[in-house]
């Protein structure tokens, strides 16, 4: 029988519906976002936990916060605002510092109390 972990692969993200980040560039985001859940819980998920499918997507929704974080940087710099047919939608400058606090947040909606660490 295989474990939850082998449950976070492109295959189960693209299952569940997400699709914002290339194939190629996914185990680098799902790394990353493991890192974080192990970070903020204190390493309370393990295998079988991430077969939980709450917490899996928990797990996808980090990684899209990492390539989102990603792709702006990339592009040169963070996303201050766009314009579009009289629509306008601006944006704080400091986008990056919220990243940490997204990814937070994420796993204080999607983990159980019981797996955070020191009742984050």
């Amino acid at each position: 029988m295989a474990t939850g972990m082998t449950r976070i692969n492109y295959d189960e993200y693209k299952r569940l519906g997400y699709s914002m980040i290339p194939s190629e560039q996914f185990e680098r985001f799902a790394v990353m976002a493991r890192m974080a859940v192990r970070k903020f819980t204190n390493g309370n998920v393990d295998d079988t936990d991430a077969a939980d499918e709450n917490i899996l997507r928990g797990i996808f929704e980090i990684c899209e916060v990492y390539y989102s974080d990603s792709q702006s940087t990339e592009s040169g710099g963070r996303l201050a605002g766009f314009a579009n047919e009289g629509y306008r939608e601006q944006y704080f400058e400091g986008a990056n510092i919220s990243v940490n606090k997204r990814v937070f947040e994420l796993i204080q909606l999607y983990f159980p109390k019981e797996q955070l660490f020191r009742g984050v």
